[in-house]
């Protein structure tokens, strides 16, 4: 068990300095923005942005997930070679009917889209042109971290995240050309970087490239559409819906508490590139189970508190960073959205047994329950509290498909998960939370005793509600110094 834990925190904390390097340069971009564009163009750019990460899913339709598995699962390496050139041309290939779509339909959409549309005629086509180069990038950066090669991983990540930056910065402060500026760097970056590493991995493309292969990875992936389609409407409608309900201003200031929340990926993603891999290698083994339930519990710890950390400092750290005064409202959304996002990362843990053992259409009949969830809630909040509604969906929503989906796995493969110790931190957790919010939106004299007692008081509680015990914390005392020694 020693072994394999930490192989995952190994795999964990590369992963992670990759990911730090990358958002540490998307952290500086945000002065960048914040005065280069004004808040109805940051909305903009975050709405379209939005849209794109999400057609993202549809042009992979669940095969990085299948690849993910069948990596593994390969007889021999002419197989795997097979799995992997299968995974990064067919997802290439439906990023480009998108593109030729959007050619047809970008004019049109940025009629309905934008309140100045004459600015952004072919803004929509630009993004899917990205997703071209970036579903390339993503495919082969996966295979990278499954076989563990991780400074290629590194390298190839931090490159295009950077390159991206650097050239998005250049179009839109030397050429002044806005929102479409980020695009064009985003395109000059990324095809360089797809085309460096298909050079790299020349070797692994192979045209002994089998029916199976691609039926098993669609097999594997496509179930996940339904969830995908759920996905798309939790995240890329409420950006329009706040932009077209409340006003544009406000969805540009959300846009940029959602830009704050992703420093929470720092430990999300780096987790999930390592935990997907991981979680397949060791299924087979005896004490998987009990190595599933121990690494649930710790992240659910350690996710929280980093959100409660980060919440102490997220309003002056806003209003050093974006600098302008319009964007300073941004900071009470933040640990709602992150909290969304430890949530969804969650569903992994708890739902291991469903992605082990192939059922993937449960994890996406749970995702298609939750949209009209997160849609409804929408629609009923925003008009009466304004982007407060869509934080508050946020949790509901993916609290809801964590829930479920932990019932779901628990049918097909039990694992000790002490879900109602987890109930009763996360009700804790959130009066905690909405507390500090409100003596921070109060302007509270006395905010350093309420973060200690916070904090205090949340310490105490991981031990109370039985998500810990005496035994547990003997176990990663004896566990953390030879997880953090030599690797």
């Amino acid at each position: 068990m020693l072994t394999k834990i930490k192989q995952l925190f190994s795999d964990s904390t590369a992963f992670a300095l990759a990911l730090m390097g990358n958002k540490i340069v998307a952290f500086l971009l945000v002065p960048v923005y914040t005065r280069a564009l004004d808040p109805i163009q940051f909305g903009d750019w975050d709405m379209t942005n939005t849209i794109a990460m999400v057609l993202t899913y549809f042009c992979m339709l669940g095969v990085d997930t299948a690849l993910a598995f069948y990596f593994f699962e390969a007889k021999d390496e002419k197989d795997r070679n097979g799995y992997f050139t299968a995974a990064v041309f067919v997802p290439t290939f439906i990023s480009l009917i998108f593109l030729a779509i959007a050619l047809i339909v970008s004019k049109p959409v940025a009629d309905i889209m934008y309140v100045e549309p004459g600015e952004y005629p072919f803004l929509l086509f630009l993004a899917v042109l990205v997703i071209v180069f970036n579903v390339i990038i993503q495919q082969i950066l996966a295979y990278a971290r499954f076989a563990r090669q991780v400074k290629t991983f590194m390298f190839g990540s931090m490159g295009y995240v950077i390159g991206s930056s650097l050239a998005s910065v250049y179009f839109v402060v030397v050429e002044e050309a806005g929102v479409v500026g980020i695009f064009y760097g985003q395109i000059v970056a990324q095809a360089l970087v797809a085309a460096i590493l298909m050079w790299v991995y020349r070797d692994k493309f192979t045209r002994s490239v089998e029916q199976r292969h691609v039926r098993e990875l669609l097999k594997y992936g496509a179930p996940l559409l339904p969830a995908l389609l759920a996905f798309w409407v939790m995240n890329a409608m409420s950006r329009p819906m706040i932009y077209h309900m409340v006003s544009p201003e406000e969805a540009g200031v959300f846009g940029l508490a959602v830009r704050f929340a992703s420093i929470i990926a720092l430990l999300t993603a780096a987790f999930q590139l390592a935990w997907r891999p991981f979680s397949v290698s060791i299924k087979d083994q005896e004490d998987a189970p009990r190595i599933y339930s121990l690494l649930g519990r710790a992240f659910l710890v350690i996710g929280t508190f980093f959100i409660l950390f980060l919440t102490f400092f997220i309003e002056p750290i806003i209003k050093i960073v974006a600098g302008n005064e319009a964007f300073f409202g941004a900071y009470p959304y933040v640990w709602m959205l992150a909290l969304g996002t430890v949530l969804n990362t969650m569903h992994l843990i708890v739902g291991v047994g469903l992605l082990i053992n192939k059922e993937t259409k449960a994890i996406s009949k749970t995702f298609m329950a939750a949209a009209p969830l997160y849609f409804i809630g929408n629609l009923v909040l925003l008009p009466i509290i304004g982007a407060w509604g869509t934080g508050i969906m946020n949790v509901i929503t993916y609290l809801f498909a964590f829930l479920s989906i932990y019932r779901k796995g628990q049918k097909i493969y039990p694992v000790d998960f002490r879900m109602k110790s987890m109930i009763a931190y996360l009700a804790l957790y959130l009066t905690t939370m909405g507390a500090i919010t409100w003596f921070q939106m109060n302007e509270w004299d006395g905010l350093w005793l309420v973060y200690i007692g916070a904090t205090l008081f949340m310490m105490l509680a991981v031990f109370l509600t039985g998500l810990f015990n005496k035994e547990s914390l003997s176990m990663v005392q004896r566990l953390l110094p030879k997880l953090v020694g030599k690797r």
